[in-house]
C-alpha cells in the first residue's frame, strides 16, 4: 500500500498524486502497453484511499492517454498503446498535432533534450542513476537489432524524464517520444547509426550520473534527423 501521508501531505489533490505516481510507472518503462494495472479496487486497496479518489485518478489517466478502463469480467485498468497516447496528448495542450511531420517532431525534440538531460542531471537520485546504467547495459547487448535498439533508447529517454521535476516539459517530451516510438520501423530502415548513437548515448548518461548539466548538445534527435 503507498504511504497514505505522503499523498496527504503533497501540495495536490489525492487523486492527482496516484496520477502521477501510475504516470511515473507508464513513463519509467516498467509497465508493457497493454499491461494490466489491476481492477480499481485493487489500486483502492494499494492506495488506501476511497472509491471517488480511484476513479479520479483514473479520469486524469485516461485525459492524458496513458491508461484505458475496461468494464466486465476480466476488465481493469490498463496501459494504453503507443498509438493512442500518440493520438490523445497532444490535444490535452489544446493542440491538433496530427499534421505534424516527423520533422517537426525531431525539431522540437532537439529543442527540449537539452533541458530535459540538465534536469535530470540537477536531480538524479541514487536509485535514477543505476536504473538509467541498467537501461544502457540493455542497448548495448541489443545492437545487432536496430528495431529493438530503438524500443530500448525510447524507454530510457523515458526513464531519464522521469527524473524531470518540469512537469510541463515531462509531458510534452513523452508525447515526443510516443510519436518516434510508433514509427520505429520506418527509423530502422532509414540507417539510424546505433554504433554513434550509442557512444554519444553512454557519454550523457555517465555525465547525467555525476551530476554533470553542462552538457546541451541533443543526442538521441540528432541522430534522428541525420536518418531522415
Amino acid at each position: 500500500m503507498a504511504d497514505g501521508k505522503a499523498l496527504l501531505g503533497a501540495r495536490v489533490s489525492r487523486a492527482e498524486a496516484i496520477a502521477r505516481e501510475l504516470e511515473n510507472e507508464i513513463a519509467g518503462g516498467t509497465l508493457e502497453s497493454g499491461e494490466r494495472l489491476g481492477t480499481k479496487q485493487d489500486l483502492r486497496h494499494r492506495f488506501g484511499v476511497a472509491v471517488a479518489t480511484i476513479n479520479e485518478a483514473v479520469r486524469l489517466l485516461e485525459i492524458r492517454g496513458l491508461i484505458s478502463a475496461r468494464p466486465g469480467p476480466g476488465g481493469g485498468v490498463f496501459v494504453a498503446d503507443s498509438s493512442t497516447r500518440v493520438a490523445v496528448n497532444p490535444m490535452i495542450l489544446g493542440f491538433n498535432w496530427h499534421t505534424a511531420t516527423r520533422d517537426d517532431y525531431l525539431e522540437v525534440l532537439q529543442a527540449l533534450e537539452p533541458l530535459l538531460f540538465r534536469d535530470a542531471a540537477r536531480y538524479r537520485s541514487g536509485a535514477d542513476a543505476r536504473a538509467l546504467e541498467m537501461a544502457v547495459d540493455r542497448l548495448e547487448r541489443s545492437t545487432d537489432d536496430v528495431e529493438e535498439y530503438l524500443r530500448l533508447s525510447c524507454s530510457l529517454r523515458r526513464r531519464i524524464a522521469k527524473v524531470s521535476r518540469n512537469a510541463p516539459l515531462h509531458s510534452v517530451y513523452l508525447t515526443l517520444i510516443d510519436f518516434l516510438e510508433d514509427g520505429i520501423s520506418e527509423i530502422a530502415s532509414d540507417g539510424f547509426d546505433v554504433a554513434s548513437d550509442l557512444a554519444n548515448t553512454r557519454e550523457l548518461v555517465e555525465a547525467i550520473v555525476r551530476g554533470d548539466d553542462s552538457r546541451p548538445a541533443p543526442v538521441f534527435a540528432e541522430q534522428l534527423i541525420d536518418a531522415a
